[in-house]
């Protein structure tokens, strides 16, 4: 009896699985009702730990820390028909709430930090080009950290479909190209 207990507590222990507060647990195999009311085919346990049926259930792994994009974006066009070459940094994360987990885990889940920085990439890449395209060069000189706002606002809602966010996005350099 004693035997069976033991093995019982050590499969127990074995399929325990905790999470920090930077990543989220996504546990797929049974179905899960969200607030909303629809139905989804896994669990998220944020911060904390959970039993992982054996065979039945299977756990991934999402982060929730910061990734760091950096950009050169050569070719840019002003409002004037200049081109400029700009070069930029964008900090993105995925948002904690449950809706945001739920469309990042059905985007992100089995890709890595690389795969999502290049399907990011040219997302930010377009709203950049069309924030500093209705601007001259001369008002983009003066004040490129407006421009960058402009992108970041016009590339937020595409990036929250995607349940990111961004935390800052600056302009380093704006150079004639």
């Amino acid at each position: 009896m004693v035997f069976v207990i033991v093995v019982f507590i050590a499969i127990w222990a074995s399929r325990y699985v905790k999470v920090g507060p930077n990543r989220v647990l996504i546990v797929s195999g049974r179905q899960q009702q969200l607030p909303d009311g629809t139905r989804i085919g896994f669990r998220i346990v944020k911060g904390g730990g959970t039993f992982v049926f054996p065979v039945i259930e299977k756990v991934d792994v999402l982060s929730l820390e910061v990734i760091t994009i950096e950009m050169l974006v050569p070719n840019v066009r002003s409002a004037a028909g200049e081109l400029l070459k700009l070069d930029c940094s964008t900090q993105i994360k995925i948002k904690g709430d449950d809706v945001s987990i739920v469309a990042a885990a059905e985007h992100f889940l089995s890709k890595n930090e690389g795969a999502i920085i290049n399907l990011v990439r040219p997302l930010l890449e377009k709203h950049m080009r069309a924030a500093f395209g209705t601007l001259s060069s001369e008002e983009i000189g003066r004040n490129p950290e407006a421009c960058a706002d402009r992108a970041q606002t016009a590339s937020a809602a595409d990036l929250a479909k995607m349940g990111l966010e961004i935390i800052s996005f600056s302009v380093r350099h704006v150079r004639a190209g």
